[in-house]
C-alpha cells in the first residue's frame, strides 16, 4: 500500500537531494551577488548603537567561542551567535527586499549560513547551495502569504524561520526526515508582529530576524539530535498556513514548479537605507533634483501616491529609515541620501534640515483600491515649486546593475575598513565558491 507524499516532504526530499551542481548558473550567481550585498548592510549595521544591546548580551552568556559576530570581535556559542547576526542583518533597512514582494530573506539566511557555515567549517560551495535553498524556501512561503492576504504579521520573520531551518539544517547535513522535523520545529518558532512599526528605535524589528535566524538554527539543531516536530507542518490543521492564512491547503502551491522556476531570483537591491516603499520616491526626487538643478529653498510642497498598505508603515513608523517625511527631506536638503543621512541625528539637527520640515508640507497620499506587494515599488511624486511650476515623475523603482551593488558594497564597508581591506574582503566574498573551508572568511568579519 503506497502512502501519498504530502507537499512538505517533497520540499524536504528537493532541498536535500538538490546539490550545489543541480543549481543552474544563474541562481548560483544571484545566490553570491545576494551574499556580497548583505555582507556589507551588516557590516555598516554592526556599528550602530541599536544593535549593540544584543552583542552586548551575548558576550554577557558567554559559552563556547564557535562563531563570529559580524563587525565585532566576539565570538560565541552558534545559537547565540544567530541571533546576534539575525538581528545586525536587520539592523539598518539597507537589506534587500523583493520586485514583487518576496524579498527581505536576505537579513536572515545571510546571517544564518555565515554562523552555521563557520560552525561546520563548510565549503563555499556547500554555503551557496545552502543559502539558495533555503532562500527559495522562504521567498516562496512569503509569496504565498502575499497571494492569500495574510493578516497583520510580518511576513519576513514568519518565513524566514522556515528558510532558516533549511539553510541550517542543510549545513548541518539533515536528511529528508530530520529536515521535515526541523521545519516543524521551527513553524512553532515563526514570529513576527507589524505593531514593531510603533517602537521607533528599530529595534524590535531588527530582532525579529535575529529571533527567525536562532529559530531556525535552534530547529535544525534539535533534529539533528533526534528532537521530532509535527509532520507535514505546511498543510496540516493548525500547521504554518493554517496558523497564518487559515487556509491549510495553500501549503500545496509551495512545491509548484520546484525546481524549475526560482523565485528567490526576485529580488530588489537598496540603492537607499530605507524601507521599501521609499526607494522609489527617492530616486525620484533625486531625478528631479538633478535633471532641474532643484535646491531645496525652491520646492514649497512634495506630494507623494503610496499603496494604502505603505501608507500605514511610512507614516507610522517614526524611525528616519522608514518615515518617509524625513526621508524625503533629508533628500530635498542634502541631494543624497546615504548610511549617514540616516543615523547621524547631525543631520536631522542641522538648522537647515529643520526650516525644512517647518517650511514645505510633504503629502503621503494612498491609492484607492487593492495593491499587490510588488506596488510598493511604483511611485508617483509631484513637487511643486516656490516660482509656481509643478515637477512630476511616475516611475517603477529600477533594478541596481552590478555595479550599482558593488559601490553600494564599497561605501557601506568603507564605514568601517580602509580601502584595500573593502577591495580584498569584496574580493574573497565574490570568489566564495572556491573556499575549501568558509570559517577564515567569516572570522574576517569580525571587526575591532
Amino acid at each position: 500500500m503506497s502512502t501519498k507524499v504530502g507537499p512538505t516532504a517533497m520540499l524536504c526530499q528537493w532541498v536535500c537531494s538538490s546539490q550545489y551542481e543541480d543549481l543552474p548558473a544563474e541562481v548560483r550567481k544571484d545566490t553570491v551577488t545576494l551574499l556580497y550585498d548583505q555582507v556589507g548592510c551588516m557590516i555598516a549595521s554592526a556599528a550602530l548603537p541599536t544593535c549593540q544591546p544584543v552583542v552586548d548580551l551575548v558576550r554577557k552568556l558567554g559559552g563556547p567561542e564557535e562563531c563570529s559576530i559580524v563587525g565585532h570581535s566576539l565570538r560565541t556559542s552558534v545559537s547565540n551567535a544567530a541571533l546576534a547576526n539575525g538581528t545586525i542583518g536587520h539592523g539598518d533597512e539597507v537589506d534587500s527586499t523583493g520586485q514583487q514582494g518576496a524579498g527581505h530573506y536576505a537579513a536572515s539566511a545571510v546571517p544564518t549560513v555565515l554562523t552555521v557555515g563557520q560552525y561546520t567549517n563548510a565549503s563555499g560551495r556547500q554555503l551557496v547551495r545552502a543559502l539558495a535553498l533555503g532562500a527559495e524556501v522562504a521567498a516562496r512561503l512569503q509569496s504565498i502569504i502575499f497571494n492569500y492576504g495574510a493578516p497583520d504579521l510580518f511576513y519576513a520573520s514568519v518565513s524566514g524561520a522556515m528558510g532558516t531551518a533549511v539553510n541550517a539544517g542543510l549545513l548541518l547535513g539533515l536528511n529528508p526526515g530530520q529536515m521535515e522535523h526541523a521545519l516543524g520545529l521551527a513553524a512553532s518558532g515563526a514570529c513576527g508582529l507589524t505593531s514593531h512599526h510603533l517602537e521607533e528605535r528599530h529595534q524590535t524589528k531588527s530582532l525579529d530576524r535575529g529571533r527567525a535566524a536562532a529559530a531556525g538554527v535552534l530547529s535544525a539543531l534539535l533534529a539533528q539530535q533526534g528532537f521530532h516536530g509535527p509532520q507535514e507542518i505546511l498543510t496540516i490543521e493548525n500547521g504554518f498556513f493554517d496558523a497564518f492564512l487559515g487556509v491549510p491547503q495553500a501549503g500545496h502551491n509551495v512545491v509548484n514548479q520546484l525546481g524549475q522556476d526560482y523565485v528567490m531570483r526576485q529580488l530588489a537591491y537598496k540603492r537607499y537605507p530605507v524601507g521599501a516603499p521609499n526607494q522609489g520616491p527617492v530616486y525620484a526626487l533625486l531625478d528631479l533634483i538633478k535633471t532641474h538643478n532643484l535646491k531645496a529653498d525652491d520646492i514649497s510642497q512634495i506630494e507623494v501616491s503610496v499603496t494604502r498598505g505603505a501608507h500605514h508603515v511610512v507614516t507610522t513608523n517614526q524611525h528616519p529609515s522608514v518615515h518617509m517625511e524625513t526621508i524625503l527631506s533629508l533628500t530635498a536638503v542634502y541631494e543624497e541620501l546615504t548610511f549617514q543621512h540616516i543615523h547621524d541625528p547631525g543631520f536631522r539637527e542641522d538648522p537647515r534640515f529643520r526650516a525644512f520640515r517647518q517650511r514645505v508640507p510633504i503629502l503621503i497620499i494612498p491609492r484607492p483600491g487593492a495593491a499587490t506587494r510588488g506596488d510598493r515599488l511604483n511611485s508617483v511624486i509631484t513637487v511643486r515649486t516656490r516660482g509656481g511650476g509643478t515637477l512630476v515623475r511616475e516611475l517603477r523603482y529600477p533594478p541596481m546593475s552590478e555595479a550599482d551593488i558593488q559601490q553600494k558594497f564599497r561605501a557601506l564597508v568603507g564605514l568601517r575598513l580602509e580601502g584595500n581591506r573593502v577591495l580584498e574582503l569584496e574580493r574573497k566574498l565574490k570568489a566564495v565558491e572556491g573556499e575549501d573551508d568558509v570559517a577564515p572568511l567569516v572570522r574576517e568579519l569580525e571587526l575591532v
